[in-house]
């Protein structure tokens, strides 16, 4: 039986001491037969230090471990640092892991075996928050109407697993974000080019990939089952959804930009489009509703960020005013 050698991409910044240890030993824990791991976690200028974390580990003999340490620049940057490592690598297949996460032991066999048996390129599962017992799929609803669901994106059940196609998916995924990052697990040699969009700092510059992929892929695979648990550290997305805090308002400048460049960089349907253009015009709303709250309030505005607005498009700012007056009468 070959080898199948696995690179798990992890970037690292934590303020909190076994994280890592937890999300490494998550890996050595998979029950899977045949592959070797090809760890690399990318330390991007953390307060705890990813070597003082990992110097006095043994590794498993089906696992290798590099550390990569650069200055901070977000995770986008970090994951996209690994990628880059790991093209030069003989890897079949990538997975990822953030560093306050958990596999549980069954993920990676789950996912090769639905890659290979289906002949899919894109494998992702269900999972829950530290804090909640509730699965993703559950929370989200896109399953709650499970016959419509299956009919609308043409889903497949074999077993536990629902199989569809990368353009089925892409429109799956235009309206539900269900590919958190640690469950995602794709087919490397076929994909190899894709990677982070840097530019979207605080939101959808992983949502951005899982489009480019799926949108790239013959074939797409998940599982109902949680494959991942994730965990408390410092997650910039979920520290954002406090209004009062200037970073709320940075995360929903950047989740507007983000579906402004699907726009330029996908095919629209007319569904498709109508779909971005709501959710462009909503979070325009808000984001105008903040940035005039927070310079009201002194919390100061995040200006490489309007600057990157203006550039990407001059009548968006022009039109603030109108959205938040729209926000104001909803």
């Amino acid at each position: 039986m070959d080898i199948v050698n696995v690179g798990v991409v992890i970037p690292f910044y934590q303020k909190e001491n076994g994280l890592l240890f937890n999300a490494l030993n998550s890996i050595f824990k998979q029950k899977v037969v045949g592959v070797k791991f090809i760890i690399t976690i990318v330390d991007d200028g953390s307060p705890i230090k990813a070597l003082s974390e990992v110097n006095e580990l043994i590794l498993p003999q089906n696992c290798t471990l590099k550390v990569i340490e650069q200055h901070n620049q977000g995770p986008a940057a970090a994951r996209n640092r690994a990628l880059d490592y790991l093209s030069e690598q003989n890897i079949s297949v990538v997975s990822f892991l953030d560093s306050d996460d958990c596999w549980v032991d069954f993920h990676i066999e789950t996912a090769i075996k639905a890659l290979c048996a289906d002949n899919a390129d894109f494998y992702f599962s269900d999972h829950s928050r530290f804090d909640s017992e509730h699965s993703l799929f559950k929370e989200v609803g896109c399953f709650n109407d499970f016959d419509r669901a299956c009919k609308e994106y043409n889903i497949h059940i074999e077993k536990e697993l629902a199989i569809l196609s990368g353009e089925d998916c892409f429109s799956l995924f235009l309206k539900y974000y269900i590919s958190q990052t640690s469950s995602v697990v794709y087919k490397f040699d076929n994909l190899k080019d894709h990677r982070f969009d840097e530019s979207l700092l605080s939101a959808g510059e992983d949502y951005f990939l899982w489009l480019q992929l799926v949108n790239s892929s013959n074939k797409v695979v998940f599982s109902f089952k949680k494959g991942v648990y994730c965990g408390r550290g410092v997650n910039i997305f979920f520290d954002s959804f406090d209004w009062s805090k200037k970073e709320a308002a940075s995360r929903i400048g950047y989740e507007a930009l983000f579906y402004r460049k699907i726009y330029t960089h996908f095919n629209l349907n007319c569904n498709q489009k109508k779909i971005v253009k709501s959710n462009v015009s909503r979070l325009e709303e808000q984001y105008s509703y903040l940035l005039v709250k927070h310079v009201i309030t002194g919390k100061g505005l995040n200006k490489g960020l309007l600057i990157k607005i203006f550039r990407t498009s001059p009548a968006t700012l022009i039109l603030l005013p109108l959205r938040l007056f729209n926000f104001i009468l909803k």
